[in-house]
């Protein structure tokens, strides 16, 4: 069944322009066919009167525990070409609730020639598409690129940085994760291509993030991102 986020209001539902595109032209939908609304993080079962114009009547709220329990900030670094699509989605996919991009030092792709504000609404259609294809409730929050030592304005309950010359062994990683209780938050840093400078590690530190590794192998930055929030899915939901 389709699912498409949307605004309810006097028990009928309303999509976007782009989502109403696709749902009678690519989806071909047909009336009285059924499908999925989310709202205000709920989950609704929606049936179509009429197609032109589109009318969509709210049959009943469907119950659904999809999220993760906790609330996960993914912090990465700028990265070149279209790898954050990748990592939007994936990211997206995994569970994460917000997604905040950083500009680092040896980071390839640089602040000032990264057009954020173009490529945010990019990123939240990324979101948006991968949320309702794995049948989220939210999309994650993605509006802010901060500069490196704005890094202290992410307010987490927990905080841990990837570092490649960390210990091989994962088993803070575990640690940390395993014992963060339902109300907390936690955030995981991600370098760029190149990776972190000592400075930016020790500023890190500083700042309450704990060193973390992600295994013996190195990781290419897009990799890292995924895998650590696979963890921590896993993790979180076992």
């Amino acid at each position: 069944m389709q699912r498409y986020f949307a605004s309810i209001r006097n028990n009928f539902a309303y999509l976007s322009k782009e989502d109403e595109h696709h749902l009678l032209n690519v989806m071909r939908a047909n009336k009285n066919e059924d499908i999925e609304i989310v709202f205000d993080n709920k989950l609704y079962l929606g049936r179509i009167n009429e197609l032109k114009p589109l009318s969509i009547k709210v049959v009943e709220e469907i119950k659904s525990e999809v999220e993760l329990p906790n609330k996960i900030i993914l912090i990465i670094c700028l990265l070149k070409g279209e790898k954050l699509d990748l990592v939007v989605q994936k990211a997206t996919e995994l569970g994460v609730s917000e997604i905040v991009f950083v500009a680092s030092k040896r980071a390839i792709s640089k602040a000032k020639d990264f057009n954020f504000s173009h490529k945010c609404e990019r990123y939240n259609k990324i979101a948006k598409e991968a949320a309702q294809q794995s049948h989220r409730l939210s999309v994650p929050v993605i509006n802010r690129l901060i500069d490196f030592n704005e890094l202290g304005e992410i307010v987490a309950d927990e905080k841990m940085i990837a570092y490649e010359k960390e210990d091989g062994k994962t088993e803070n990683m575990i640690n940390i994760v395993s014992n963060l209780s339902n109300d907390k938050s936690l955030a995981i840093l991600i370098g760029p291509e190149g990776g972190f400078e000592k400075s930016e590690v020790d500023y890190a530190v500083s700042l309450k993030f704990k060193l973390v590794s992600l295994g013996k192998r190195i990781l290419r930055a897009e990799t890292a991102a995924i895998y650590s929030l696979s963890v921590i899915s896993c993790l979180l939901e076992k």
